[in-house]
């Protein structure tokens, strides 16, 4: 038979518990708000900036310029079969743990985006109507092929039966679908040279430990700052990777972190944030009718503003990795509190049984010694 002490203190022990997950609950609540009213306020800047950005690729559609953030499908391609840089991943988690599977999730969608090089025919544009209406788009993962020589026998099978590029197979990194294009297998890169290929800017310490246990080259770590964003770290991070691109040592950036879309639910997602590929805007910007006079040309007014727009771009992630984290805690910490109480219930009963049995035991034992002595 069980013991009542044990089983009080047991009781006793949950309730404590249900105390802790209910405070951390209140506590992410009222975080929650705070945080989504943030992302909230963030939509109409990044709208405008996407707007804006469409324009002036407009503007400069059939004009002769180079520039070392912008290019053609073409040159992409040649950069990435020639193995000219290295790859960049923004990673964004959080900094403490009890958020459900929100860690977890951004995680699994970094492998398969870094160990599983998806490409499709999808527009990058319309990653930007995210920031709008919350609502999951394909993304054109441009990000090629490890460079040459390094490539595994798999990869080398892939790339001559995709004539260069391994498309997506039936599953989209970021739970897209898939663009309808020529299906191979899913490639594999779980070798140290190709690790050797890719470098990662971490946001939270979660992402930090795991890439690093991993043996991943981290260049930069951000702890502290997954609940409360700032701007001035999403500049930070946007000067670091523009210098980096423009000096030739990575060919492609892309940006990883959990999408917000209620406060129920997030899903992974995955942005390609440089190059940008002067083919996604063109049948964008052929819609647009107007015609702007830019001062001093549009040249300098690309120069100035694309730096503004990637850093929108990673500080809105940061703002939807927030709400998604605060979300996730306030769910998990609900239904860890619920489930406490249902505990404490079954707990109570088991109780409650244990107790009669004793008090039945003692009675048939006073009963069994008064019939004795008769």
């Amino acid at each position: 038979m069980a013991n009542l002490q044990h089983i009080r203190r047991r009781i006793k022990s949950v309730k404590n518990i249900q105390k802790i997950t209910n405070a951390m609950d209140m506590i992410a609540r009222s975080r929650f708000n705070a945080a989504r009213e943030a992302l909230l306020s963030n939509v109409p800047y990044v709208a405008k900036t996407k707007e804006i950005m469409r324009r002036v690729m407009g503007q400069m559609r059939g004009q002769e310029y180079e520039h070392p953030f912008i290019k053609t499908r073409d040159e992409l391609i040649a950069d990435q079969q020639e193995g000219a840089g290295k790859f960049l991943f923004i990673v964004i988690a959080s900094d403490k743990g009890l958020a459900g599977s929100f860690s977890s999730n951004v995680f699994k969608e970094a492998h398969d985006t870094i160990e599983y090089d998806g490409t499709s025919e999808s527009s990058s544009l319309d990653s930007d109507d995210d920031d709008e209406n919350f609502h999951k788009k394909n993304f054109d993962a441009l990000k090629g092929i490890k460079p040459a020589g390094k490539r595994t026998p798999k990869q080398q099978r892939q790339m001559s039966a995709t004539g260069g590029f391994a498309r997506a197979s039936g599953r989209r990194s970021g739970g897209g679908k898939s663009s309808g294009g020529t299906t191979s297998e899913a490639r594999e890169y779980n070798d140290a040279d190709y690790i050797e290929g890719v470098e990662l800017i971490t946001v939270g310490r979660k992402a930090t430990t795991h890439f690093k246990q991993r043996g991943y080259n981290i260049i930069k770590s951000y702890h502290g700052i997954s609940e409360r964003p700032q701007y001035k770290y999403a500049k930070e991070i946007t000067d670091l990777i523009m210098e980096r691109f423009e000096s030739g040592e990575i060919i492609d950036v892309t940006l990883i972190y959990n999408q917000f879309k209620s406060a129920i639910s997030c899903a992974p997602d995955n942005v390609t944030l440089l190059p940008i590929v002067t083919d996604d805007y063109a049948k964008a910007s052929a819609n647009l009718k107007e015609e702007y006079i830019y001062e001093p040309d549009v040249v300098s007014i690309l120069n100035d503003f694309l730096p503004r727009r990637i850093a929108t771009r990673i500080y809105g992630a940061m703002l939807h990795s927030a709400a998604s984290e605060l979300s996730s805690r306030m769910n998990a910490m609900s239904n860890a509190t619920d489930n406490a109480q249902e505990l404490v219930g079954r707990l109570n009963l088991f109780y409650n049984k244990v107790r009669q049995a004793g008090i039945t035991n003692e009675i048939n034992e006073i009963v069994g010694g008064a019939n004795a002595l008769e």
